[in-house]
């Protein structure tokens, strides 16, 4: 659910509570928490960024499903795990200004230990009796004491320092995989695929973009819940396809990218067919009534990283390869070579 703190009169609440549902309803979309979420946030114009795009999305052409919801969650709403993330980051660094603290603490009081043996040790050679060195090792002994209580309270510093990083360093992996993993799919996301494209930068690289064929038919024959099944198998699809560092996303909705680093047009061609025929051949069987899922499809585009290109006209060009495909009567794999 979203992370950002709303606070709404219960008239207010009320009221956008019902518009969100209104609008969910009027495009047959499931009343999810997530779905909810992205809608209730429209109407109360707390997140303007998701306001500006669903503005954009329902004034055009385009069918705002649960697959588009989700997709401005994970771009709009769900980018504020970022913010828990820096809020551990500060977690982390109040720990480690403990832990320097009791280090200098520690220091100090070996400094000051050192200076009481070195003084003394100029005291016995003008020792007088046997009470003046008496009174030297009582006072070693109560400086041995004090460095002691110090270090062991140094040791346990260090030791409840240990657990809280490590239950930190757990706590920080958990939302980071989170913050870059589609939760229906399993698959990376797109700001996932946004950050793989920077570290790439300069690597040799080809790209398919894939997308399933006629998927609002198949949401508006069989509901979301087979949509959501056929989504699943595409994705497993693509895991099983891919090797070593290829990376698989989910795109949005029904699109899903593939990127094939030091690979080229040819290799990046062949993963695409290989993927589209494996999709082709799949037979969904619903389990409770044995009913098979009539067979789907995907088309594809396919574009390879050329010098002086960046991440837009990269993908600019694999999504008209894909856009070509489509056209193509769909079913089809398309490459960049083909483009008129």
């Amino acid at each position: 659910m979203s992370l950002r703190f709303i606070q709404h009169s219960f008239g207010q609440a009320d009221g956008l509570a019902k518009r969100a549902l209104e609008l969910l309803v009027a495009r047959s979309i499931p009343p999810s928490p997530l779905n909810f979420t992205v809608a209730y946030e429209y109407f109360g114009g707390i997140n303007p960024e998701l306001t500006a795009a669903l503005d954009k999305l329902l004034a055009g052409d385009e069918a705002v499903d649960a697959y588009v919801l989700r997709d401005l969650y994970e771009r709009h709403v769900a980018s504020d795990q970022y913010k828990n993330l820096r809020g551990m980051g500060d977690d982390l660094q109040t720990l480690l200004s403990s832990l320097v603290q009791s280090v200098s603490e520690a220091g100090t009081g070996v400094a000051v230990f050192g200076a009481t043996v070195a003084r003394h040790m100029g005291s016995l050679h003008g020792a007088n009796g046997p009470d003046a060195v008496r009174a030297i090792a009582a006072d070693l002994l109560a400086a041995t004491a004090d460095i002691q209580t110090r270090n062991r309270t140094l040791q346990e510093r260090l030791e409840e320092t240990h657990k809280e990083t490590e239950s930190l360093r757990k706590e920080l992996e958990q939302h980071r995989r989170e913050a870059l993993i589609d939760p229906l799919t399993g698959l990376y996301n797109r700001r996932a695929l946004e950050s793989r494209l920077d570290e790439w930068q300069v690597r040799p690289l080809a790209v398919v973009m894939l997308d399933i064929d006629h998927f609002k038919r198949i949401n508006d024959s069989y509901g979301h819940a087979v949509g959501d099944v056929v989504i699943r198998n595409v994705a497993d699809t693509l895991r099983k396809c891919v090797r070593g560092d290829d990376f698989a996303v989910r795109y949005g909705g029904e699109e899903f990218v593939v990127l094939l680093p030091d690979t080229g047009l040819d290799g990046a061609i062949k993963v695409a067919e290989t993927i589209r025929k494996r999709i082709e051949a799949l037979r969904l069987v619903r389990r409770q009534d044995n009913f098979t899922l009539a067979p789907f499809t995907i088309s594809a585009g396919v574009a390879e990283r050329r010098g002086g290109d960046d991440h837009d006209s990269l993908f600019q060009r694999v999504d008209a390869a894909l856009y070509e495909s489509k056209s193509r009567g769909r079913n089809c794999v398309t490459h960049e070579g083909q483009l008129h």
